[in-house]
C-alpha cells in the first residue's frame, strides 16, 4: 500500500492543478502517463474527489456505505471504512487540508464528485437549505466486470 500512498499525493497534485473539464478518459491519461499504474488510477479518479467533498464539507450526513454496480443486475453494498484505499486517500486529503491548501486545488479535487455537484445544485436553488439537513442516497460506483 505505500505505493498506493504514494500514488494519491502525487494525483492530488496532478488532479487538483489540471484543467476543471478535463474528462475522466483524460485524467486516467494523466496520472498513468505520470507513473500511477492503471488500477490504482482509476481508483483514485473514482474515491479521491469523494474524500475530498467529504473534508470540504463536513456537516453532511454522509452515507457509511456505496454501491458498486456491474454489469446486468448485480450490485454490491460495501462500507467506505472496509475499502483500504479509501481510508488512505482519506487520510492523505486530511494531511494535505491540514498543511495550508490551496483552495483551487481542493474545489477541482472536490468538484469532480457527483456529491459535491449535487449539493451546490441544491444549495443554488434553495437559500434556505441548511447543510445538516441534506440527507443523499448511497453513492454509486459503476464498474466493468
Amino acid at each position: 500500500m505505500a505505493e498506493f500512498k504514494s500514488d494519491v499525493k502525487k494525483s492530488i497534485n496532478l488532479i487538483g492543478n489540471s484543467t476543471k473539464n478535463i474528462s475522466n478518459n483524460e485524467l486516467l491519461n494523466l496520472l498513468t502517463q505520470n507513473g500511477i499504474e492503471e488500477n490504482n488510477a482509476i481508483e483514485i479518479i473514482t474515491f479521491l474527489p469523494i474524500a475530498f467533498v467529504r473534508r470540504m464539507l463536513p456537516n453532511v450526513n454522509w452515507r457509511k456505505n456505496y454501491i458498486e454496480h456491474y454489469s446486468g443486475q448485480k450490485r454490491i453494498s460495501k462500507s467506505f471504512i472496509d475499502n483500504e484505499q479509501f481510508e488512505i486517500m482519506e487520510y492523505e486529503t486530511k494531511d494535505y487540508c491540514s498543511r495550508n491548501p490551496k483552495s483551487e486545488i481542493i474545489l477541482n479535487i472536490a468538484g469532480r464528485s457527483a456529491e459535491f455537484r449535487v449539493i451546490n445544485e441544491l444549495m443554488l436553488k434553495d437559500d434556505n437549505v441548511n447543510i445538516s439537513d441534506i440527507k443523499l442516497t448511497e453513492t454509486i460506483i459503476l464498474r466493468t466486470e
